[in-house]
């Protein structure tokens, strides 16, 4: 993760809390520095010397500007798993050289402040002598910059990648959304043609037999059906809507097959607001008709019932003269459609069902969630 972190980017979007954090760190490192000498000078009853504290200063200071180059040789030459012994020995080389860059930068100011203020000039083995006693503590300063540099470059690349995973995700959903919308138009439009079809047909087949007049009332119905259709329906409307687009359908059949078909309504008076799919009646009534009302000479009833069961809402079409043969059984457009735009719409959360009510009829039933 570490090593596709943009440190440019970085440094960029964060300039002013960098400096400033770096700033704090030597400050409050200074500030601590100062505060362990003057209790330690106070209990051995002591003056501090102006000279050690001037130094002080100018070493917190060269520090301070050397701490953006140890920042930059950190992410320039990450420190990895993979190369972990060549890292930490890289960087062991960076910081005797920072180390040594501070002691060519800080001596001569400390030995030229010393010079106007005391008229001596201290030899560099003096200075040298004390670094080398230090160099522990200054070893420790390099890998804390870089080990803090480390920190912040995994949490900026910890965070940067969480949120390229949420806007996927997002993108994904977005994706999968408009996938289902075009799905489920698809097959809206699947269904359309279908009843049209069929339509189509009874109404030429009635002015073949002279029923003028009843192919009139069909195209009137029909064309109310249309009208309603072609109000850009949502994917889901109310059941009281969809029973209304039912009804002019099915008076269109009732046209068409007069005392022959029957249909009974049982809709509960709880469940006339619920959501339902559009359309999604129309074709499992036109399939019970299809499969009891068109082979057969006898009068036959169709039932349409609704009724909510705890947090859902069940939705039957019996027919009482078909069956379904376990072997020859072939699932047709209108239930292979209804099935998938189901699965579309409530993931899973929906059930359709096809039963035998004994040995003549067949229930259809839908079980979906009341949203």
């Amino acid at each position: 993760m570490i090593h596709d972190f943009d440190i440019r980017h970085f440094f960029r979007r964060n300039l002013k809390q960098i400096l400033l954090g770096i700033f704090l760190f030597w400050f409050i490192f200074a500030a601590l520095i100062f505060a362990e000498d003057s209790i330690a000078l106070w209990l051995a009853d002591m003056k501090a010397d102006p000279l050690d504290r001037n130094q002080y200063i100018i070493r917190f200071i060269v520090w301070m500007m050397l701490t953006p180059a140890i920042i930059f040789l950190a992410v320039k030459f990450p420190v990895r798993r993979k190369n972990l012994i060549a890292g930490l020995s890289l960087h062991f080389l960076f910081a005797l050289l920072t180390i040594a860059v501070e002691f060519f930068i800080e001596v001569p100011i400390v030995r030229l402040i010393t010079f106007r203020t005391t008229g001596l000039m201290p030899p560099y083995v003096d200075y040298a002598a004390i670094f080398f006693l230090k160099l522990n503590i200054y070893l420790l300063l390099y890998f804390v910059i870089a080990g803090t540099t480390y920190l912040l470059m995994y949490i900026e690349s910890n965070s940067r990648s969480k949120m390229m995973a949420r806007e996927a995700e997002i993108k994904s959903q977005q994706l999968q959304t408009q996938l289902s919308e075009a799905k489920l138009s698809l097959l809206k439009t699947q269904l359309d043609p279908h009843f049209l079809f069929n339509t189509h047909h009874s109404i030429v087949s009635l002015m073949l037999s002279n029923e003028n007049e009843k192919a009139i009332t069909m195209l009137t119905k029909l064309s109310d059906l249309l009208r309603l259709s072609l109000e850009d329906l949502q994917q889901t409307i109310t059941l009281e809507k969809e029973i209304q687009i039912l009804r002019l359908y099915l008076d269109i059949q009732q046209v068409r097959f007069r005392e022959r078909l029957k249909i009974l309504f049982d809709i509960k008076p709880e469940t006339v607001s619920c959501k339902v799919p559009s359309f999604i009646l129309q074709p499992l009534v036109e399939n019970a008709i299809k499969h009891c009302v068109n082979v057969s000479s006898g009068v036959h009833t169709i039932q349409i019932h609704s009724d909510r069961v705890d947090d859902n809402l069940v939705l039957r079409i019996e027919n009482d003269g078909s069956h379904i043969e376990a072997t020859n059984y072939r699932e047709g457009i209108g239930i292979s459609n209804t099935k998938e735009r189901l699965h579309q719409l409530y993931n899973g959360r929906s059930r359709f069902e096809l039963n035998n009510l004994g040995d003549n009829g067949v229930a259809a039933i839908i079980t979906i969630p009341v949203s």
